[in-house]
């Protein structure tokens, strides 16, 4: 994350005296963009802050994680498939952010979740998950899930025994929490998945010597993303069975 206040400042408004209304008009996208990707929870987003439905306010100016985390929505990143460093997903987890919608602990986080079953046209009630109903997370991963039955039966192998939904608890290795612990991610079946982790110890070489790695077809995750779910497939350090509600990450800028 970036730490200098002043930076951040400059790059979010100093840049609008140096760029001019183009800039302006830019900013202004990408505020459209996050209150679009989050209307049932954002009422409005202005330069001083983020206007809540509940009534609250998050402040804008002098607040660093959150600026830093809109830095990374204004410039954009290049979301092509294995390209995402891990600075730029740390750029994407603004943690509080996710928190004020969903729920700052697995006690708040649990009373918003409901059950679904995934695929049960194809495979009944052997895969119930939990996930959010906030941002009607829940009715997309039904309609997602109601696309895939649709698909060739070749497909349904990569689809069964889903790793998981809900799940509070920090990323691996890292001090922030995981996109599973606000109830709004899932994990496809593992088996048919590439870890880069996984991959790095199975194989005993760095993840730059064994490069990028995917076995999860396209249609699949064009699926998910019509949905505005995020593929894990995305990033440099891959995780190709993960999915999780970012439409802000996914939706056309």
């Amino acid at each position: 994350m970036v730490k200098n206040n002043g930076l951040i400042a400059f790059l979010l408004f100093v840049f609008l005296l140096c760029f001019g209304v183009s800039a302006y008009g830019e900013s202004q996208d990408v505020f459209k963009r996050l209150h679009a990707s989050y209307p049932d929870s954002i009422d409005k987003i202005t330069w001083n802050y983020i206007a809540w439905k509940d009534g609250t306010r998050t402040p804008i100016r002098g607040n660093v994680p959150l600026l830093d985390y809109l830095v990374g929505l204004f410039y954009g990143v290049d979301y092509s498939y294995g390209s995402i460093s891990k600075e730029d997903v740390l750029k994407d987890s603004y943690e509080s952010f996710f928190k004020k919608m969903y729920g700052k602990s697995s006690v708040e986080v649990n009373k918003k979740l409901v059950t679904i079953y995934w695929m049960p046209n194809v495979f009944g009630k052997r895969y119930p998950l939990k996930v959010t109903t906030v941002n009607g997370v829940d009715k997309k991963l039904r309609r997602i899930s109601a696309e895939l039955e649709k698909l060739p039966p070749s497909y349904y192998k990569y689809l069964a025994n889903p790793a998981g939904s809900f799940y509070w608890r920090k990323v691996a290795g890292q001090s922030y929490l995981s996109s599973h612990s606000f109830g709004i991610a899932i994990d496809i079946n593992s088996s048919y998945s590439n870890y880069w982790l996984w991959d790095v110890r199975r194989l005993k070489r760095s993840i730059t010597e064994i490069g990028y790695r995917n076995r999860i077809p396209l249609r699949i995750v064009e699926i998910f993303e019509k949905e505005g779910f995020f593929w894990g497939g995305r990033w440099f350090f891959y995780d190709t069975m993960h999915f999780e509600y970012r439409p802000e990450l996914v939706m056309p800028a």
